[in-house]
């Protein structure tokens, strides 16, 4: 880790930062290289050990009464045969010595990076300190690169006030596309029991429960109501129209339930169904939505990243 002096000129902290910050980069690069390497070389530690497992065995077979001794000790050839698997264990064995003393390393290695990446965690936190010195100290001394510098910051503030809108507009985009699921599960669920009580007479135990559904259906339809109301805000925020709303209304009427019959169990089933239709295009429509804030975000990141590497640039070059 590079150190500057006291009283150092900020163009020198910062240069020692980048230092630093390119250093710890090289130190995740490396990080990701051994944790690969690491579980490969454990793999391949496991493999030594089943095999070496494998070659004991034989050789216990070989030296204890076994059908194995008994067989090659008719043949003739017992202890050549001993012999071989002995060699053969031996090799195994080394090569499992070879195998943990390589994931042994990786391990060591991987300990080191870490303790230097954890003694490099304040680089980040540098850098931008001493670009806020730097700046500081450009804007102090005026001239053609401070009012370069001030032009660029007015341009990085836009950028990110629009990245927090956006960012705002796809969290309630994800809120709205939740709730609305949630609602379109329940309506689907209480459809197949309308469907049900119409057709297969589910008497009062299938109202019940179809009533229950409904009730919870309506709930959630309340909920993404809301989120979509304020989906629609944030979208306003960023200058695009909202999604609308599912028109939440009490979803079922009395008659229903104390007057069980056909029609009104037809008339519920339509109600259901309707009203899944509307949360169905609700849920195309928030989908549609964060799709097309998704390309937004990546490109005004991309543009924060180019604005502060010309900020960077810049104060280097003051």
């Amino acid at each position: 880790m590079t150190i500057p002096g006291d009283g150092a000129h900020p163009r020198t902290l910062l240069a020692a930062a980048e230092h630093d910050l390119a250093e710890r980069d090289r130190l995740r690069g490396r990080r990701a290289v051994v944790a690969g390497s690491l579980q490969a070389v454990r793999e391949a530690a496991a493999e030594a050990r089943a095999k070496h497992a494998v070659e004991a065995d034989d050789v216990v077979k070989l030296e204890h009464l076994s059908p194995t001794r008994i067989w090659a000790s008719l043949r003739g050839d017992h202890a050549e045969r001993l012999d071989r698997e002995r060699a053969e264990e031996q090799a195994a064995r080394y090569a499992v010595g070879v195998a943990e003393a390589r994931v042994a390393a990786a391990e060591r290695e991987l300990v080191a990076l870490d303790a230097e990446l954890h003694a490099s965690r304040d680089v980040d936190a540098r850098r931008a300190a001493a670009l806020r010195a730097l700046e500081d100290w450009v804007r102090a001394h005026g001239g053609a690169a401070a009012a370069d510098l001030d032009a660029l910051l007015r341009e990085a503030a836009r950028v990110a006030a629009e990245r927090k809108e956006v960012a705002e507009a796809q969290a309630a985009g994800q809120r709205a596309f939740a709730s609305l699921q949630a609602a379109w599960d329940e309506l689907r669920s209480a459809g197949g029991w309308a469907t049900y009580d119409t057709f297969l007479g589910g008497g009062m135990m299938g109202d019940l429960v179809k009533r229950s559904k409904m009730d919870k259906a309506a709930d959630l339809m309340r909920r993404a109501d809301l989120d979509l109301r304020q989906l629609s805000t944030e979208l306003g925020d960023v200058g695009r129209a909202g999604v609308g709303t599912i028109g939440v209304d009490s979803l079922t009427g009395t008659l229903d339930f104390w007057f069980d019959n056909i029609f009104s169990d037809w008339a519920v089933k339509n109600r259901i169904d309707e009203a899944g239709g509307r949360v169905e295009a609700a849920v195309r429509g928030v989908m549609a939505v964060l799709d097309g804030l998704g390309p937004r975000a990546t490109a005004l990141a991309t543009e924060a990243a180019a604005l502060e590497s010309r900020r960077a640039a810049l104060l280097r070059a003051s």
